[in-house]
């Protein structure tokens, strides 16, 4: 079995083509988006529905990983996702469109692990029983994880090595900086940085996109 995976994988990164990958499967559509190399949509148990559906005049060179039948990452149009972001979903991801995201990102929509050690004890000695199938997930009892959907609205920039929590909303227009956590909702056509991220100022409105209203943003 070790032997397969290896074979696998060399074979993986000897002819890899992401193209091929969403002809295959019918739970990706793409549109006439392009993919990068480093594209990947990885379903580490069975699905049965829709789950990455992208818009026209995407670029893509993210990867995409689903632990669970359930969750959705949904992408507007002319989005750029950059090399080494990962969304990891098991609720539901939406980017609006002309969002650009930068490189290195992590946006999960769900805790992972529960905070009762005895149900992480639970989830190792699963990986264990099934590790020489490699099916690390299954049997684990999501019914002990937080979930909430992840929401960026349209004309959003997303710096490079930011991660964003669930239940988080990004509104329209919002700028986040590099490496920031974001782990509660960032009012549209605003910056936010930090760790947790908190909003340091307002785009003027010559800058934004026309008739764009927004409340008045409390500064952190």
């Amino acid at each position: 079995m070790r032997l397969m995976r290896l074979l696998s994988k060399a074979y993986d990164k000897l002819f890899y083509d992401p193209y091929t990958l969403v002809r295959k499967n019918p739970f990706i559509r793409i549109g006439n988006s392009r993919l990068g190399k480093s594209f990947r949509v990885t379903f580490l148990t069975p699905r049965e529905q829709d789950s990455f559906v992208a818009g026209n005049d995407c670029i893509l060179y993210c990867q995409i990983f689903f632990e669970s039948a359930a969750g959705n990452v949904e992408l507007g149009e002319r989005v750029y996702i950059g090399d080494r972001t990962q969304f990891i979903s098991r609720s539901s991801i939406k980017v609006g469109s002309d969002v650009l995201i930068s490189w290195g990102c992590t946006i999960y929509d769900h805790d992972a692990h529960s905070i009762d050690y005895r149900h992480r004890m639970a989830d190792h000695a699963g990986h264990l029983q099934h590790w020489e199938s490699g099916a690390l997930l299954t049997g684990k009892d999501w019914s002990t994880v937080n979930c909430a959907p992840i929401t960026i609205g349209d004309h959003a920039w997303i710096g490079f090595d930011v991660v964003i929590l669930k239940g988080v909303t990004i509104g329209e227009g919002a700028v986040i900086g590099a490496r920031s956590v974001v782990t509660s909702d960032i009012p549209a056509w605003s910056v936010a940085v930090g760790s947790p991220a908190r909003v340091v100022k307002t785009i003027p409105t010559h800058l934004r996109k026309p008739h764009a209203n927004i409340a008045p943003v409390r500064m952190a």
